[in-house]
């Protein structure tokens, strides 16, 4: 039983089957402690204690000891309360009666020198605070080198350094002290702009004031303190300004572009300050508080400065303008201020780019429609529009202006042309018509088209022109009908940002179970912990991420990025460029189609410019030809039934009556109408014209009309004119301005055809009197002056003759024929390509007519050789205002090569007062043919003045030549010169004025002939 009697040997288990002692002794009393859980191991207390273990009041009598790190066997110190209580219940057992307290006189206190028997996982209260001290670089590489006193003031503490000042200063001028963690704390209230005890905001100042100016912090003197205070006072002097100026925007007067720019600091300003919180809430000194203060003031201060100067600006483009040239200058600053700038461009610019969005169609319209029933909304402008009618009568149409002072100073010229016109011919198509794709918002936003934009990179640009021709295509095919089914169709709207589940609130006819289910799924998720909500807009995230952590990849924002110059035509040119291609040519195939645009300006060249040639001869004879029957209304006679006419030249009273007009003029202009649709049809089969054309009076001037009243003057025809009225939707291609044009045009021509008529009448009229005369007349004419007068007349008529017909030939052929040419076959070029294209987008299902293999080549093989002017036209998509601006350039030409421009009055002056000359020698040449038969007095006057007027003829004549040779040589120059500079407008070499002066030049005096000198 040695195992037995060896209490030691915890691991000797002799009889394993035996049940332990320990269970022969119940716990019967609650009471009753187990003396294996018991603290108070007495050998009286249980049988089965063994009798030489320490008791434990014992051991706690040496631990009262005085000295307590000298005991060996202690117990740890989170006992000892335990051991406390265990002793008050033993010392109450043993105070009971029977109960003999037993006392250990012969143990005695021991000491002990060891003292890290203490179990340091336990407790930490006994542990020893080791001193600190500032380290050296003498006790670093000798660590057993005994620390002198302090050298530098720095070394000594905080309390040294406080002395030193105290003892540099006045009796007055010692600052207080205050501790480091409370003014720690106002600081970092100041830093958020927040009022504290000693820091508040004075309104009046408009800044934060210190309460006790002469306050600093243990350890650092007063400069020290003033410095940080500095840098807090700014950062929250920034938050406040920047907090007045976002809440101040909001009121009435206030522009979407300020309350943008309001909102986006307000958000700023709270982003910033909750960083600046955050990362301040564990700083325990000063230098602490300044690294976090640090950014913050950085980020604040620049952008109070930028709002201070995007103050100063009173419109939004020059807000636009102002922001984008300081977010330009911010690409050599940090990388946080230069994205953060960028990102308020982006954010304040979005109201801009919403008009522009909702203008050129790419985005429904919010709100009150731009239309002209409004005065216009930002670089648009309603106003009327003023121009003559027929009549005389001042008219005002409604319609839309580009106002380019309106527009931000980073917008290129012609892309704001390319927005006013998109905007405006997409106007035309909802006017007109409102069943096309391209007037139905939902079937615009189904085909998902891109956002306006900044984009700063050329990776996002890339991706940009990838998602334009996504939508151009898509457009593409919904206007051809290639996408069946999207018809009525619940388009989602792109303003809906967020979707709401439809909230169940209906509990009736439902079992309990079902709706306890729900109200308790209810209550969990009300039960959730509020999640911190995530930023909403990329400046949140940007300053959340990067405010106080550098960014991961800087290789992405040191990449290279287009320059700023380029930004604005990258971000916005694709889209604008693609809508306006878009509503530009369905524009122009509607006008073709639909709107018969080459019927209306063929009808133009018939009549206006007289290039039909039924129309120039039955005009000539209704209003020259003497032979016809008059229709001036005479008191008792009455009027003839034949074909009458005005018989302008051989009458007296002038101007006709309207009456006469009418009765004159009657069908001239109906049955000559020449239709280009429809050969087949008869000249007359419809009453009515386009454009109800038809002959009207010029509004004239008192002076135009006395040079009126005079049958035999140039201007006799002047108040004759063609009334034509263009249909709505061609307002926008025939403009009031336009049609001006043309009537001057027909106004020269219908002069111009009186002077051929006299010309040819003059000379076939003498020959005709001259054969008609007797054998004995010529005979007794040939003598003496008859010989000469009459070789005089007849070389005068042939010479007028020869001028008016090569002045005529080269108006009709040179003047107006080439410049109208190289019009129609622009306009041929364009009218085939947009209806080329048309078909083929149809054939394809609506992609690209280059993209399908083989249908360019049968096209080309059907239509031959595409000329030059047709492949330049295909390149670019026309539009109507590039179609009237060719017209007008046509219309121009024109006028310049008939000498009807302002600068050419003198020229055109030489030629009606030799046109004048002429008619005065037809006057005067009738008068002797009617009397000078059976008086030969009047016929010898009558040669003088013949005489006078062919002298007279030649003069005009010659310097009218050389004032041509000059005016070509001139215009020689100028044109070299502008074909030089790339400014010729389009035109080829030799199609300017100068070449047209010198093909005029050639037709008139190509011998020289006029050039000579003549005798007297």
């Amino acid at each position: 039983m040695a195992d037995e009697e060896d209490p030691s040997n915890l691991f000797a288990v002799p009889e394993l089957w035996r049940p332990s002692t320990w269970l022969d002794h119940t716990v019967d009393d609650s009471k009753t402690h187990h003396p294996l859980f018991s603290l108070h191991l007495s050998g009286a207390s249980h049988p089965l204690t063994s009798p030489n273990l320490i008791e434990a009041s014992t051991i706690h009598a040496f631990n009262g000891a005085g000295n307590q790190d000298d005991v060996f066997f202690k117990l740890p110190s989170l006992l000892k309360e335990l051991v406390g209580q265990d002793l008050q219940i033993h010392t109450t057992k043993t105070d009971e009666p029977g109960v003999a307290s037993v006392e250990h006189p012969e143990f005695e206190p021991e000491l002990s020198t060891a003292s890290d028997d203490e179990d340091l996982w336990l407790s930490h209260d006994n542990d020893s605070a080791r001193p600190s001290f500032v380290r050296t670089w003498e006790s670093f590489e000798q660590h057993e080198q005994e620390r002198g006193p302090p050298l530098f003031i720095s070394e000594a503490g905080p309390i040294a350094f406080d002395a030193l000042l105290a003892s540099s200063q006045g009796a007055g001028d010692v600052p207080d002290v205050s501790d480091a963690a409370p003014y720690c704390a106002c600081l970092r209230n100041l830093a958020l702009g927040r009022s504290s005890i000693l820091f508040t905001w004075d309104s009046g100042k408009k800044s934060f004031v210190k309460t006790v100016p002469c306050l600093r912090i243990s350890g650092l003197s007063l400069d020290s303190v003033k410095a940080i205070d500095n840098l807090c006072l700014d950062c929250g002097n920034s938050a406040r300004q920047l907090q007045l100026f976002a809440e101040g925007a909001y009121s009435a007067a206030s522009t979407p572009t300020q309350v943008a720019l309001a909102r986006v600091v307000g958000c700023l300003v709270a982003v910033v300050r909750s960083e600046l919180s955050n990362n301040s809430r564990a700083v325990k000194s000063i230098l602490q508080l300044k690294s976090a203060v640090q950014p913050a003031q950085l980020v604040l201060s620049y952008f109070k400065n930028l709002v201070k100067k995007l103050a100063q600006q009173n419109s939004d483009e020059g807000l636009l303008s102002c922001l984008f040239q300081e977010a330009q200058a911010s690409e050599y600053r940090e990388i946080l201020l230069k994205e953060a700038t960028r990102e308020v461009l982006r954010i304040v610019s979005r109201p801009w780019t919403d008009l522009v969005e909702e203008w050129i169609g790419v985005k429904p319209e919010e709100g009150i429609p731009l239309d002209k029933m409004g005065s216009g909304k930002g670089f648009v402008r309603v106003a009327d529009k003023t121009w003559i009618d027929d009549q005389g009568y001042e008219l005002e149409e409604a319609d839309y202006f580009l106002e380019e002072d309106r527009l931000p100073t980073f917008v290129p010229g012609n892309m704001a042309q390319s927005i006013f016109e998109a905007g405006r011919n997409l106007r035309f198509l909802r006017e007109h018509h409102p069943e096309h794709p391209l007037s139905r918002p939902d079937v615009i936003c189904s085909a998902l088209s891109p956002r306006l934009e900044w984009q700063f990179d050329w990776e996002a640009v890339s991706k940009l022109e990838a998602k334009v021709n996504q939508y151009r295509n898509a457009v593409s095919r919904l206007v051809a009908g290639g996408l069946p089914g999207t018809h009525g169709a619940a388009v989602p709207s792109r303003t809906n940002k967020r979707k709401y589940d439809a909230a169940e609130l209906e509990y009736f006819g439902r079992d309990e179970a079902e709706v306890q289910a729900k109200i308790l799924a209810s209550i969990r998720q009300l039960n959730q912990p509020l999640q911190d909500p995530e930023p909403q807009d990329e400046l949140s995230r940007l300053l959340q991420d990067h405010l106080y952590r550098a960014p991961a990849d800087q290789s992405h924002s040191d990449s290279l990025s287009p320059h700023w110059t380029l930004v604005p035509l990258l971000s916005f040119g694709p889209i604008v460029e693609a809508q306006s291609n878009l509503i530009n040519h369905e524009c122009m195939k509607l006008l073709f189609s639909s709107h018969h645009l080459r019927t209306h300006l063929d009808l133009l060249k018939q009549y206006f410019l007289l290039s039909n040639g039924l129309l120039v001869s039955r005009l000539t004879h209704a209003l020259f030809n003497p032979d016809l029957s008059t229709a001036e209304r005479r008191s008792g006679v009455a009027l003839g039934s034949g074909t009458m006419g005005l018989r302008l030249g051989g009458r007296q009273t002038w101007p006709p009556a309207s009456s006469e007009l009418r009765l004159a003029l009657m069908g001239v202009l109906s049955e000559c109408y020449e239709s280009v649709t429809t050969t087949t049809a008869p000249r007359n089969s419809s009453p009515n014209l386009p454009g109800d054309l038809s002959f009207a009076v010029r509004n004239l001037s008192p002076q135009e009309i006395e040079r009126c009243m005079d049958p035999h003057s140039l201007e006799a025809l002047d108040f004759l004119r063609l009334s034509y009225k263009p249909p709505r939707a061609l307002r926008a291609v025939i403009t009031p301005a336009i049609l001006s044009k043309y009537d001057r045009v027909f106004k020269l021509l219908l002069r111009v055809l009186r002077m051929l008529y006299v010309a040819n009448y003059n000379l076939s009229h003498h020959r005709r009197h001259h054969n008609n005369r007797g054998t004995g007349e010529e005979e007794e004419h040939e003598q003496g002056e008859g010989v000469e007068e009459d070789n005089l007349s007849r070389r005068f008529r042939i010479e007028a003759r020869h001028f008016v017909h090569q002045v005529a030939a080269y108006f009709f052929d040179v003047g107006i024929g080439e410049p109208w040419g190289r019009f129609e076959q622009w306009l041929d070029a364009v009218q085939a390509h947009a209806l080329q294209q048309t078909e083929l987008t149809s054939a394809a299902g609506g992609h690209d007519p280059s993209a399908v293999p083989g249908v360019a080549s049968e096209t080309e093989a059907k239509e031959g050789t595409v000329s030059s002017t047709r492949a330049r036209a295909k390149t670019t998509t026309s539009s109507p205002d590039v179609l009237r601006e060719r017209q007008e350039r046509a219309l121009d030409e024109i006028m310049g090569a008939l000498l009807l421009r302002k600068r050419q009055a003198p020229v055109m002056g030489l030629l009606e007062e030799t046109f004048g000359i002429v008619l005065k020698f037809a006057r005067v040449t009738t008068k002797t043919m009617e009397v000078g038969v059976h008086h030969g007095k009047e016929g010898g006057e009558g040669g003088e003045t013949v005489k006078e007027l062919y002298r007279l003829f030649r003069k005009k004549v010659e310097v009218f030549i050389t004032v041509l040779k000059g005016l070509g040589e001139k215009m020689a120059v100028s044109s070299s010169s502008a074909v030089a500079a790339g400014t010729n407008g389009g035109r080829g070499l030799g199609k300017g004025d100068g070449a047209c002066v010198e093909q005029l030049l050639l037709r008139l005096d190509m011998a020289g002939f006029y050039g000579r000198h003549i005798g007297g």
